[in-house]
């Protein structure tokens, strides 16, 4: 359960702003997990209440923040452990099959709209250009083995 207090809401995505002079945060905040991106679907951060818990560790296997508490977030801004203010901000979200059935969908009509203005000898499959050039070439073998023709020698 999100805190009401951090001004997020479920099913809906967030980005945190960057500033010069402050840690960088690439991801985006979703039902109470902070994920570094879409295709990653395990989460590096976390919300408990209204403190940020961010799994980010230094070279030596220390975490980046004391405790792991990298700030706290109110009414959309965080507020690092250093002091620095970050607004977070909604970002448009859509899920990656809905996304992927809509660019499906596209592709499927570009293609039918594509065979049906068609002209012919234009664009022709390879397909039916192969399958011409072995019929007339079995045709042509057929016609020669039969011995219907004058000899060439």
């Amino acid at each position: 359960m999100i805190d009401t207090a951090t001004g997020m809401r479920p099913g809906e995505r967030y980005a945190v702003e960057s500033r010069e002079r402050t840690r960088h945060f690439p991801g985006f905040f979703l039902d109470g997990k902070y994920y570094l991106g879409p295709e990653l679907l395990t989460a590096v951060g976390w919300l408990e209440g209204q403190q940020f818990l961010y799994d980010e560790l230094d070279p030596t296997g220390e975490p980046v923040f004391p405790g792991r508490v990298a700030g706290t977030i109110e009414d959309l801004t965080l507020t690092l452990a250093d002091g620095g203010r970050l607004k977070l901000s909604e970002l448009p979200y859509r899920a990656q099959t809905e996304r992927l059935m809509e660019e499906h969908r596209h592709q499927t009509a570009r293609g039918m709209s594509e065979q049906a203005h068609m002209q012919p000898g234009k664009g022709l499959p390879l397909l039916l250009c192969v399958s011409v050039g072995l019929l007339v070439g079995g045709c042509l073998l057929a016609w020669i083995r039969a011995g219907r023709h004058p000899r060439i020698r």
